[in-house]
């Protein structure tokens, strides 16, 4: 906060992002611990405030933002967790007389906002610069010279290993708005874990560095580039015909001569339900990528003789770019 201030008495302009827009992740009862949740996906109902509503940033269901809690019907409902909208709240209440701009989904939806906004930035008429994704590259913000990036761990522990990669080119890219003209800017990160061995390479030694020790885990795993992936999906109304489906699939796949061919499941996708679909998912993993195309040739070769097959949709993601 001490940064922002003098920031903002030089007359100069603070960009602070974080990748999660609404008001508050979660809505749960301080009294017994109930949990707003879509009904049609493994995932919390999402708090947009303005709008008096809870919605779901994966199908888009929506309803609204409850007073009483359904469980223990105690009035103890409170947000956990931030989103830009609630940021927002704090800033203007720290920073009344200052001149912010929040940009996200929910800010830019009319035609033209954007570009509005964007004018009133590089034009001066703005102090603080809130925002998500689309803050990240392909902007110059000349009189920006501070960006505060909130809440970075989420990337540090995901179940998927891209996770981190993905994490250090984000924070790349939102750090270089900072300093873009001819004053020196300053990058802030905000983390729970300080010591944490990618993060600490990342800052003080650079995206290079920290992609050659990331190189080295994955060499280290046999994961990709060192070897070569294959993500057969199912979904479907009923869980168990895309669990069948992905299972005889297995089981077919196993009976083709395709070298060291891995084949790792099914299992349930980490977000098993999404949109009232349940999801599975089958991994085919080799050193060779003849040995992988050979099997999965003879696979959707014959994957018709599969029964149900029309009941379900699946799609075949070779070297997927992501394990959800």
């Amino acid at each position: 906060m001490t940064e922002l201030r003098k920031v903002l008495a030089n007359g100069e302009q603070v960009l602070i992002f974080l990748n999660r827009r609404g008001f508050a992740p979660t809505l749960i009862c301080h009294g017994c611990g109930w949990v707003a949740r879509c009904r049609h996906c493994d995932a919390n109902m999402v708090i947009h405030n303005y709008e008096n509503l809870l919605r779901c940033h994966h199908c888009g269901q929506e309803q609204r933002l409850l007073a009483d809690c359904p469980a223990c019907k105690t009035s103890e409902l409170m947000p956990l967790g931030l989103g830009t909208e609630r940021i927002e709240e704090a800033l203007r209440e720290l920073f009344p007389d200052k001149a912010l701009v929040r940009l996200d989904r929910d800010t830019t939806q009319r035609k033209g906002s954007l570009e509005r906004y964007l004018t009133q930035i590089n034009r001066g008429e703005t102090d603080i610069i809130l925002g998500t994704q689309m803050l990240a590259k392909g902007h110059h913000f000349p009189n920006v010279t501070l960006v505060a990036i909130v809440d970075v761990d989420s990337g540090l522990f995901s179940i998927d290993y891209h996770a981190t990669e993905r994490l250090a080119q984000m924070i790349i890219q939102v750090s270089g708005r900072a300093g873009r003209a001819e004053k020196p800017g300053k990058v802030i990160l905000q983390t729970r874990h300080p010591d944490h061995k990618l993060l600490n390479t990342l800052i003080r030694e650079g995206y290079r560095r920290f992609a050659d020790t990331a190189l080295a885990e994955r060499k280290e795993a046999l994961l990709p580039p060192f070897s070569y992936q294959a993500l057969l999906r199912a979904q479907a109304g009923n869980p168990n015909l895309p669990l069948g489906f992905l299972q005889t699939a297995a089981a077919l796949a196993k009976t083709y001569k395709a070298g060291q061919t891995q084949i790792l499941g099914p299992v349930p996708a980490p977000m098993e339900k999404r949109a009232g679909l349940y999801r599975y998912q089958l991994l085919f993993q080799s050193n060779k990528r003849s040995d992988l195309q050979k099997c999965l040739t003879e696979l959707i070769t014959n994957i018709d003789s599969i029964t149900h097959t029309k009941k379900i949709r699946w799609s075949l993601d070779v070297d997927p770019v992501d394990l959800f």
